[in-house]
Order: structure tokens, then C-alpha cells, then sequence
């Protein structure tokens, strides 16, 4: 099949690795399914690839149990195929772990792996007839926690082993994870200021999505499974 008719679902797609991920594969003729609770960012971006015949931005919160359905139905009712499925949406409240209530904990598991299950789960069928590849955005702190990031940390470690149990799975399916370390994004510098953590000691989100990219099309398949580390600078 001609990359240009392969479709894949970005979850995050509205700014930072998501964005990058989502005009790199654009840029290789995949069509997309750009996610986020931002329309006006999501259709940002599209502006940026097409007019929007590759393009479908979805407005969504993938921490609501119901909108992993929503968000397939839209884009295999655009599209008719999916073959990867990038969860890249994160939520990373930063403060120590004892200070977080139940909801707020709830709150971090359903956006950063509970809704990337449910949208694997979802998208499956599709997944499984292409063949198809989804990565994971985790973070070097499932491999070395930051203070304050113990519930994020914790939660994101959780897609590290979903990637392994996609492939397990054996219909065909491959799974990777991404785990870079401070990228430099608006969810970082929401939670970090720059006098903290100087702009020389991050990532930028391009290299981070030119892995991810690499893996969703099929060119790091010795990777499936696996953790790919990307500590910062």
C-alpha cells in the first residue's frame, strides 16, 4: 500500500510532539487524524499540512472513557483504515505524590494510559487487518522518576508494558514506546520554568518525533516491544 493512502491517529496533535509527529507524517503522505481538546489548535495544525482533504481534527479528551470510540468511528468514517494509532496526550501536574486526591490521581491515569488502552482497543480491528503500529509516548521518568512527578511517572510506565503486550498479542500488531526526557513544550513549561531548566537541556520535540515517526512507519520494527530511551541533553 502507497504511503499516501495510510492513515494514522495522533493523539496530542494540537502543539509540541504531537504537532511535529503529525506534520512529519503528513510529510510522507500518510493522512491524519489530529486529536486534541483544542479545536482551534488541532485545525492550526492542519492549516499547516492541507487544505484539509489529509487532514480530520477531532476534538477530545482522551481521559473520557466514551471518546476512544468517538475518535475511531470519525476517523475509519473519514478514512476507512487505520494503521497507527500515536498516543502521544499526556498530563503531568507536578507536586509530590501525597499531596495528589484520589480524583487527581484518577485524572493522570485515565489521559496517559487508560485512554491509550481504550483507543488501542478501540482502533484493534483496524490496527490488525493493516498490520499496523502504535507507539507510545512514555517518558524518561519511568526510568528515572523527577521529584514531583511520581503519579505521571508511575502512570506512563504503564504504556512501557502495554507496548510488549501489543505485540504478545499476535495478530500482527506492533507496539513501541518512546520515552523521552523534558522536551521542550508548553506542558513542560507549564510545570518547569526555563531559569529551572534552560532551554540547552532539552529536546526539541522534532527529533523526539522523528523516532516516534520512525516507528509508526515501519522503520524501527526491531524496536517493537521496547522501551526507545531518549534522555535529555
Amino acid at each position: 500500500m502507497a504511503e499516501v493512502n495510510r492513515v494514522a491517529i495522533v493523539t496530542g496533535a494540537g502543539s509540541g510532539i504531537g504537532r511535529e509527529v503529525s506534520l512529519q507524517l503528513a510529510g510522507v503522505g500518510w493522512r491524519v487524524a489530529l486529536v486534541g481538546r483544542t479545536l482551534g489548535k488541532l485545525e492550526a495544525v492542519a492549516r499547516e499540512i492541507d487544505s484539509g482533504e489529509r487532514t480530520l481534527c477531532i476534538a477530545a479528551d482522551v481521559g473520557e472513557p466514551a471518546a476512544a470510540g468517538r475518535i475511531v468511528a470519525a476517523a475509519t468514517q473519514r478514512f476507512g483504515r487505520v494503521d497507527a494509532l500515536v498516543n502521544n496526550a499526556g498530563h503531568a501536574p507536578m507536586k509530590p505524590f501525597h499531596q495528589f486526591s484520589d480524583s487527581e490521581i484518577q485524572g493522570v491515569f485515565e489521559v496517559n494510559v487508560l485512554g491509550a488502552i481504550r483507543l488501542t482497543r478501540e482502533a484493534w480491528r483496524n490496527l490488525a487487518d493493516a498490520k499496523g503500529r502504535v507507539v507510545n509516548v512514555s517518558s524518561y521518568s519511568t526510568i528515572d522518576p523527577f521529584a514531583g512527578l511520581g503519579v505521571y511517572s508511575a502512570a506512563k510506565a504503564g504504556l512501557n508494558l502495554f507496548a510488549r503486550a501489543i505485540v504478545n498479542e499476535g495478530r500482527g500488531v506492533l507496539g513501541f514506546t518512546v520515552a523521552p526526557g523534558a522536551v521542550e513544550t508548553e506542558m513542560l513549561r507549564s510545570i518547569v520554568p526555563s531559569s529551572a531548566l534552560p532551554t540547552n537541556k532539552t529536546l526539541a520535540p522534532a527529533d523526539v518525533a522523528r523516532v516516534i515517526v520512525a516507528c509508526a512507519i515501519g522503520q524501527r520494527d526491531q524496536d517493537a516491544g521496547s522501551v526507545i530511551a531518549m534522555p535529555s541533553p
